[in-house]
C-alpha cells in the first residue's frame, strides 16, 4: 500500500461541521426540538449518542459569547442549559442544513461504522467504570469515550482510507499514535486534545483523550478521568479480552478479570440494540471518491448558493431575538460560532464622538482603543478596504501591535475582522481570534461570511434606527413638557403677584371692616394657584387643549425652549416674524407644538455646527388656497437644501434622514398631524438657500 502524502496545511480540529454526524441522531434531535414537552434531559441523552453533535454543543457553550455564563464543565445537560434550547436547536439545524448539501470527503462507510460502534461502546463502558468506581462524575466520563477519537475523523475528512490503513499496518493498539504520525504528520490522540482544549474545561478530559494510548503502567497515579478512558478504550476494541488489558485495568482500578467480563458484555448487549436504532450497520452518511457522481460546477455553485442562503436564514431567527444592542451583539457571536466554529468573537464599534473603535466587552478588552488613522492593523484595513481582513498573511503587514496583542489575549495564531457596514455607514467590526489551521477553511467561506455580516449590519441598523426614533420621541415628549411647564408657571405668576399685592394691602387694611372681602379674594386666588400647581403633576390623560389656540403664544413660548435646546447650542440663530392679529385656532394646541419641535429640529440637523446658521418662524394670516382661507405656519432654514427628487419623497416614513437632509419619521408625523387639523403640508427651495416647510391650518370660520 503505497504512503500517504502527508498534507502541508496543518489540521484544524476546530472545523466540526466538516466531520460527518449520525443522520438518525440528527433527525431525531430535530424532531425532539419540535415537541414542545421536550426536556433537557431527554435532549442531552439524544446529542449524546453522536459525538460531532456533542462537540459542537461544548464548543459554542465555551466559547467567547457565553464567557460569563459557561459552564466549563463537561456535562450536556449543563451546556443545554446554558446555550438555551432556540440556540441548541439552530445548532443541530446548522448542522443538519451543512451536511445536507455538503459533500462530505469519502471516508467508507464501512470504516464510519466501526468508528462509530467503538466510540459509543467507549462511552457506554467509561460511564459503567466510572460508576464501577465511584468516579463522581459518570456524564463526563461518558463524554470522554464518546469524543476520545474525535482526531480520527479530523484526518480521515482529508485522507479517506486513513482509518483503513491505520487498521491495516498497525500491530498494537500502542503503535496508532507513531503510524499516524508518520503518514499524516498528526496523530488523532493530540487532534482530539486540541479541540477540548479550545472549551477550556475545568476537566481533565483533553489530557485524558491526549494520553488514552499510552500503556497502563505510564498512567499509574494519574488522575482518574485519564485511567478511565484508557480502561475503557481498551475493553471497547473487538475480539476477546486479552490477559494485557485485564492486568492494565487491575494495574489501575483493581478490577478483576470477571467484572471486566460482565461489563463488557452488558455494554455489548446494549451496542446492538443502540447500533440498529442508529442505523450504524447500513451506514449512508457518506460514500466513497469511486461511487460518487461528479456534479457539473454550475450545480456545484447552485449547492454553495442555496446552502450559504439556508445558514444565513437559519441564524436570523437567534438575532431577531434581540431587543437591544448588548444583546444582539452576543446572539451574533453565538450565531458566528455556530456557523464558522470560532471560539473568540468580539466587536470593536466606532465611538460617535470621536470615530474611535472600541469594544464593549467587560475585562481587558475595555482598554483597547483603535485608532481608523493610527496605526495599521486587520481592523484599519477592514474598515478602509471593505472585505475580510487578517494578521496572518506571509507579507511583514500582515500583523499590526494590537493584532498581536489580541492573538496572545486570545491564545490563536492570530486574527481576522470581518468588516460591518450599510451603504452609507460603517458600524465597526466583527473580530475572531484565528489559528493558522482555520484560515484557509475561513477564507474558503468568503462568500458566506459576506453574506453573515450583511445580515448582522442590517440588524445592527435597525436597532440603531428604532432606538434613534425612541430617543428622539423621548425628547420630543421631554422639550414640550419643558415648553407647558413655562406656560403653566406663567400662568401662575399673575395669580401670585394679586396674592402679593392683597397681602401689602391687608397689613394696611388690617382691622377695617373691609377686610373680610379681602380675605375672600385672596382665598380665591390662593385655590387658583392650587389648581394651576395641580396640573403640573398631571402625568396622565388627555392634555390637549380644549379651548381656542393662540398660534403666535404657542409659537413664542416653544421657540424659547428650542432656542436653548437645539439652536443656540449649535450656534443657530432662531428669528421669529409673527404677524398681528392672527384669530385663535379651533384646536390643535398639542398638534402644533410637535409640527413646530419637528420641523425645527429638522432644520437644526440640516444646519448642523453652524456659525451663519438661520432658522426662520413666521406666520401670516388670510392665505387663500383652493377657495378656503387658511392661517399660515412658517419654518425655513438657510442649509444645503436636498434635489428635487428627494423633496418629492421627502414625507414618506421609510426615508432615511442622513446629513442634511430634511427627512425621516419626524416630517410622516407632520403631514399626518397637519392633516388631522384639516390642513396642509409643502416644501420647497429656499432662494438663499436651504428649505421652506410651508403649514396651512384651517381660519375659523373659512368653513
Amino acid at each position: 500500500m503505497p504512503e500517504a502524502s502527508v498534507s502541508p496545511q496543518p489540521f484544524d480540529s476546530t472545523d466540526l461541521l466538516a466531520l460527518p454526524a449520525l443522520p438518525a441522531v440528527v433527525g431525531e434531535l430535530l424532531a425532539a426540538f419540535d415537541d414542545e414537552n421536550v426536556d433537557v434531559q431527554t435532549l442531552a441523552h439524544i446529542i449524546g449518542r453522536d459525538a460531532i453533535i456533542s462537540a459542537r454543543m461544548l464548543t459554542v457553550a465555551n466559547s467567547a459569547a457565553y464567557h460569563s455564563r459557561a459552564p466549563r464543565v463537561s456535562s450536556l445537560e449543563r451546556t443545554l442549559t446554558v446555550l438555551g434550547l432556540e440556540t441548541a436547536k439552530t445548532i443541530a439545524l446548522t448542522t443538519a442544513i451543512h451536511q445536507t448539501f455538503s459533500k462530505l470527503r469519502g471516508i467508507p462507510a464501512a470504516d464510519m461504522d466501526r468508528f462509530w460502534r467503538h466510540a459509543l461502546g467507549c462511552a457506554h463502558l467509561a460511564q459503567r467504570l466510572a460508576q464501577t468506581t465511584a468516579y463522581p462524575a459518570p456524564d463526563e466520563a461518558y463524554l470522554c469515550g464518546l469524543l476520545h477519537d474525535l482526531g480520527k475523523l479530523v484526518i480521515g475528512v482529508r485522507h479517506p482510507t486513513a482509518l483503513q490503513e491505520v487498521r491495516v499496518r498497525t500491530r498494537s493498539r500502542d503503535d496508532i499514535p507513531t503510524l499516524e504520525r508518520q503518514l499524516f504528520g498528526a496523530d488523532h490522540c493530540e487532534l482530539g486534545a486540541t479541540l477540548v482544549e479550545s472549551w477550556r474545561l475545568r476537566s481533565f478530559l483533553a489530557d485524558a483523550i491526549r494520553f488514552h494510548h499510552q500503556a497502563a503502567e505510564e498512567l499509574r497515579g494519574a488522575h482518574p478521568l485519564l485511567r478511565l478512558l484508557h480502561v475503557a478504550n481498551t475493553l471497547s476494541q473487538d475480539g476477546e479480552l486479552d490477559d494485557a488489558a485485564c492486568i492494565g485495568a487491575d494495574s489501575l482500578f483493581g478490577l478483576t478479570p470477571a467484572l471486566l467480563r460482565q461489563l463488557r458484555a452488558e455494554s455489548a448487549r446494549e451496542m446492538v440494540l443502540l447500533a440498529t436504532s442508529l442505523g450504524i450497520a447500513k451506514s449512508v452518511m457518506v460514500v466513497s471518491d469511486e461511487l460518487a457522481t461528479p456534479l457539473s460546477p454550475t450545480r456545484t455553485r447552485l449547492d454553495r448558493s442555496v446552502q450559504e442562503l439556508t445558514l444565513v436564514n437559519g441564524v436570523q431567527a437567534e438575532m431577531g431575538q434581540a431587543d437591544d444592542e448588548t444583546a444582539l451583539l452576543e446572539s451574533v457571536a453565538r450565531c458566528a460560532t455556530i456557523l464558522f466554529d470560532l471560539g473568540e468573537v468580539h466587536f470593536f464599534l466606532p465611538e460617535p464622538q470621536t470615530g474611535m473603535l472600541h469594544s464593549h466587552d467587560p475585562g481587558v478588552l475595555r482598554e483597547f482603543v483603535i485608532d481608523p488613522a493610527g496605526a495599521e492593523n486587520v481592523v484599519t484595513r477592514a474598515l478602509r478596504d471593505q472585505r475580510i481582513s487578517h494578521s496572518l498573511a506571509e507579507e511583514s503587514t500582515g500583523a499590526g501591535i494590537v493584532d498581536r496583542q489580541l492573538a496572545r489575549l486570545w491564545g490563536t495564531d492570530g486574527v481576522l475582522c470581518l468588516p460591518l457596514h450599510t451603504a452609507t455607514e460603517f458600524l465597526g467590526g466583527l473580530v475572531a481570534g484565528v489559528s493558522q489551521a482555520q484560515l484557509p477553511r475561513l477564507l474558503a467561506q468568503n462568500r458566506l461570511l459576506h453574506l453573515f455580516a450583511a445580515e448582522v449590519a442590517g440588524h445592527l441598523d435597525t436597532l440603531r434606527q428604532r432606538e434613534r426614533r425612541r430617543n428622539r420621541a423621548h425628547e420630543d415628549r421631554r422639550l414640550l413638557e419643558q415648553q407647558r411647564l413655562r406656560a403653566v408657571l406663567h400662568e401662575a405668576a399673575n395669580p401670585l403677584t394679586i396674592l402679593r399685592n392683597y397681602l401689602h394691602l391687608l397689613t394696611v387694611k388690617l382691622g377695617e371692616p373691609s377686610v373680610q372681602d379681602d380675605l375672600r379674594v385672596l382665598r380665591e386666588e390662593t385655590e387658583r394657584v392650587g389648581r394651576i400647581l395641580l396640573r403640573l403633576s398631571d402625568q396622565g390623560g388627555d392634555r390637549e387643549a380644549t379651548g381656542p389656540v393662540d398660534l403666535n403664544a404657542t409659537v413664542r413660548d416653544l421657540a424659547r425652549v428650542l432656542d436653548d435646546a437645539l439652536c443656540r447650542p449649535r450656534g443657530i440663530r432662531l428669528v421669529l416674524e409673527l404677524a398681528d392679529g392672527i384669530p385663535p385656532l379651533a384646536k390643535g394646541g398639542d398638534a402644533i407644538r410637535q409640527i413646530v419641535l419637528n420641523l425645527v429640529r429638522n432644520a437644526a440637523e440640516a444646519l448642523g455646527q453652524s456659525s451663519s446658521g438661520a432658522i426662520t418662524l413666521a406666520t401670516r394670516d388670510n392665505i387663500n388656497w383652493h377657495g378656503r382661507s387658511y392661517v399660515e405656519l412658517v419654518v425655513a432654514d438657510n442649509g444645503p437644501g436636498l434635489p428635487d427628487e428627494q423633496r418629492a419623497r421627502l414625507f414618506q416614513p421609510t426615508t432615511s434622514a442622513k446629513g442634511g437632509e430634511h427627512a425621516g419619521l419626524g416630517l410622516a408625523i407632520v403631514r399626518n398631524l397637519t392633516e388631522e387639523l384639516d390642513g396642509s403640508v409643502s416644501c420647497r427651495s429656499n432662494s438663499g438657500g436651504g428649505l421652506i416647510f410651508q403649514v396651512l391650518l384651517p381660519r375659523p370660520g373659512s368653513g
